[in-house]
């Protein structure tokens, strides 16, 4: 795991040293690092190293390589490319690649990478970022100057650049939007969308998309045939990520997807795990958070997992935790995953462990619950299979002839469907989820807010499954957690792998027929079927997961209770802060948060109050970027 930053001068002004190296330092969040550098006239490059200390930064004869990359195919890679066994390390495979293929390398990558190779010969500059956006990379591009860096505060260093705010990142933030995936909170600089390449030569920037998921043609073999090849993938998945590696971790909330990669992981190396859990005295106290610890013992005492470490985080601060995210990313994050994760992070770098597998992404593809699998049966017209699907699921009469009603008029009479929703619902359930923000109204039409957030989460036609499937993992909410969570573990020497979100395993599970992904109401089924035998019995099938990513950050802010009303008193005498948020309807809406209940959970928004809260605190922080 590597932080990478770079500067080229377009306008061939000296590099200033000085300016660096305060890049450099900023990118050196985690104690024990190595900084490696290199300097000509108008450019410098540099890669902050982390423990274990695998790679290097890589000059070789005209070209220069920083990276942040961790390539699973890298055996395969060394075959075509004529490496020994020692040169087979992320970056040189990388850097051989580009100079066989060109460009056309990322074609052969697999895996997480960022990285940047400056060619000081025809002084062109090569960028490119994984398929998934695992990996950040910022730029900042204008007539004289192109940086990038990892992070963003690398980029603020260069204080002779000018910065200002992107209102619209703001007011996404702030509206639970998630913004397009070039957007930064500043309007000066932006991130390379995942899956796609930068060139920089005379000054212009160039930015092409190398590879696109696309809907797949069903696999035509038996369904025994699909599910093994299918299981294979999936612990090839796991494997490679984990091959070569020392102090491996695992997060485990009990459900399927951290269950199945646990379980996969511990057949190949010994593991820890690492769950949020609720403490015992507020069990069945706050809704909706179940105990897991039932299924995570279960899944450990199956898998002979001795090192099992249960995160109870409820008297950790919820201020500080949003305090130091906003101090790091010098910016707003518009979600809090990772966030809140702190204590997990901290009982990781005392384990040691420096690659933590995650589950996340699952549920977009791979071990998607594939809710419209009968919707996609009836546009297929397979009567019969819809049939014996709602038989098997066990309704009675009634049950079954409205059900197979309603997926015959969706497919044959969508109009009377549609009709039929109109007059149940009236209103999609998001309009009361934007009633209930605490919008400033000017700022609110200033921005068209409204029109926007409608938008986002109106449904564009009549998707299919697969497309479904594509929507959600290229959502920019991916991306976003992808790289968040890579920003803040690092600094714990902690690097995440996503295993679910591995390329040949979501396109092989696009590519599966209907049946085979949910059948008699159960969804994941295709997992479910491959994890036979891996995980018992009880987790393989069950269907009642609470949900609950982090139990206790609900707790958390009830504790942090007159910290929170303090900063939202203080901030009504703050022009600025009014300027966007309407500070009274915000009290409100803590009020109705902290009485959190069954009734209230549909509109109340925790991770959108929270963004208001980073909101504040950036605001007081750094006002000298509001022009």
């Amino acid at each position: 795991m590597n932080s990478a930053f770079g500067r080229i001068n377009i306008n061939r002004n000296p590099i200033n040293q000085s300016l660096f190296n305060k890049s450099i330092e900023k990118l050196a969040v985690f104690g024990n690092v190595k900084k490696e550098t290199v300097l000509g006239d108008n450019y410098g490059f540099g890669q902050i190293i982390f423990p274990p200390f695998k790679e290097s930064l890589i000059k070789s004869q005209n070209l220069v390589l920083v990276s942040d990359s961790s390539i699973y195919n890298k055996k395969e890679l060394a075959t075509e490319l004529d490496l020994t066994e020692n040169q087979i390390n992320n970056d040189i495979v990388i850097l051989k690649a580009f100079e066989k293929w060109g460009k056309l390398c990322v074609n052969y990558l697999l895996g997480d990478f960022a990285f940047a190779i400056w060619n000081s010969d025809t002084e062109k500059l090569f960028c490119a970022r994984d398929h998934l956006g695992v990996k950040p990379f910022n730029y900042y591009s204008d007539e004289n100057s192109f940086v990038f860096s990892s992070d963003i505060p690398g980029i603020l260093a260069q204080n002779d650049l000018g910065f200002t705010i992107d209102e619209q990142h703001i007011a996404d933030s702030i509206s639970i939007i998630k913004s397009e995936n070039f957007r930064t909170t500043y309007n000066e600089i932006k991130k390379l969308p995942p899956a796609h390449y930068l060139t920089l030569k005379n000054g212009e920037v160039e930015i092409k998309q190398y590879w696109e998921l696309k809907t797949k043609e069903s696999i035509a073999k038996n369904n025994e045939d699909i599910i093994e090849e299918f299981k294979f993938i999936l612990i090839e998945a796991v494997k490679c990520r984990i091959q070569n590696e020392d102090n491996i971790g695992t997060e485990l909330s009990g459900g399927i997807d951290s269950s199945s990669l646990t379980a996969i992981a511990s057949q190949f190396a010994q593991i820890k795990t690492f769950s949020h859990v609720m403490p015992d005295y507020l069990l069945g106290k706050i809704h909706p958070f179940a105990d897991e610890r039932d299924f995570i013992n279960l899944l450990t005492d199956h898998c002979k997992i001795s090192e099992r470490n249960f995160i109870t985080s409820e008297k950790k601060s919820l201020i500080e935790a949003i305090s130091q995210n906003v101090n790091d990313f010098k910016g707003i994050t518009q979600q809090g995953f990772g966030v809140f994760s702190n204590h997990l992070y901290e009982s990781a770098k005392k384990e040691n462990v420096s690659v933590l597998l995650s589950g996340f992404g699952g549920d977009e593809v791979v071990t998607s619950k594939s809710l419209g699998y009968l919707t996609a049966l009836a546009a297929n017209k397979q009567w019969k299979e819809i049939k014996d699907d709602l038989k098997n699921q066990r309704l009675n009469k009634f049950q079954y002839l409205k059900s197979f009603l309603k997926y015959y008029l969706k497919s044959q009479i969508p109009f009377i469907a549609k009709l039929y929703v109109w007059i149940r619902f009236k209103k999609p359930w998001w309009y009361g989820k934007l009633k209930n923000l605490a919008l400033n109204n000017d700022f609110s039409e200033r921005l068209n807010i409204k029109d926007r957030f409608y938008s986002k989460y109106e449904k564009h036609g009549n998707l299919s499954l697969q497309e479904r499937n594509i929507e959600r993992i290229i959502h920019p909410h991916v991306s976003q957690r992808l790289e968040y969570c890579s920003l803040i573990a690092r600094k714990y020497g902690v690097e995440y792998r996503y295993p679910l979100l591995d390329i040949r395993l979501i396109e092989y599970y696009l590519a599966m027929p209907t049946r085979l992904k949910a059948r008699n109401g159960i969804g994941r089924y295709a997992i479910r079927k491959a994890i036979d035998g891996i995980v018992p019995k009880k987790i393989q099938w069950r269907n009642d997961k609470s949900g609950a990513t982090i139990p206790t950050v609900f707790m958390r802010m009830i504790n942090d209770k007159s910290q929170i009303l303090e900063i939202i008193n203080r901030s009504k005498s703050n022009d600025l802060i009014k300027k966007y948020i309407d500070l009274n309807k915000y009290e409100k809406w803590f009020e109705q948060l902290c009485k959190r209940s069954d009734e209230t959970q549909r509109n109340i928004n925790p991770g959108a109050f929270y963004n208001y809260l980073k909101l504040i605190l950036f605001i007081e922080k750094n006002t000298k970027f509001f022009k």
